[in-house]
């Protein structure tokens, strides 16, 4: 698995609408060929907020076929809006998770 992660300094006072927006892209990513997770981690103590925000993809190939589709330009220019400067972002190898899967999902107890 590969991992895109990005790290945003959120501009003042722009927080909720950037995880308001970060959630509304959900459904595009579930859709994209060979994405597994989102995950969004909010650096503490900093102000404004550094928000890293890492998406996993069942391979290399899923990653970089995902910017070839628009719903990846269009969460980008959504979030560099409410973002200061451009985010850093870099393309990393996942080597553990324990991500649930549809397949591998604990079931109820």
């Amino acid at each position: 698995m590969y991992a895109r992660v990005a790290q945003y300094r959120v501009k003042s006072g722009l927080y909720d609408d950037f995880v308001d927006a970060l959630e509304a892209a959900v459904p595009l990513m579930r859709q994209q060929k060979g994405f597994r997770a989102l995950l969004v981690l909010r650096v503490e103590g900093t102000n404004p907020p550094d928000v890293r925000v890492m998406t996993i993809w069942e391979s290399q190939i899923a990653l970089q076929q995902s910017e070839n589709n628009l719903y990846f330009y269009q969460a980008v220019s959504k979030a560099l809006v409410m973002s200061e400067g451009f985010p850093v972002i870099r393309e990393e190898e996942v080597i553990l998770s324990d991500f649930p899967t549809g397949s591998t999902a604990a079931a109820p107890a």
